[in-house]
């Protein structure tokens, strides 16, 4: 599936951590991760937000998860 979600999650994962050493990619990874958890929180971050913002970010977050993994899974396959 090539939707624009799917092909912006593509460039993040693969176009910014080429060239990366070990550590920075470690270091992306954990940021890139941390976001999403984040995204999934919107309690936190947005404590003000109403019930549907809310259940917006928390439904994007899954989205960029689901696109993540189909994009991991094709590029391995």
């Amino acid at each position: 599936m090539s939707t624009p979600l799917h092909i912006l999650v593509q460039q993040l994962l693969f176009g910014r951590t080429e060239g990366l050493t070990a550590p920075q990619l470690a270091a992306f990874v954990d940021g890139w991760s941390s976001l999403l958890d984040l995204l999934e929180r919107p309690d936190l971050c947005l404590p003000d937000a109403s019930d549907e913002v809310r259940e917006g970010l928390s439904a994007l977050a899954q989205r960029i998860r689901q696109a993540q993994e189909e994009i991991l899974e094709d590029d391995g396959g």
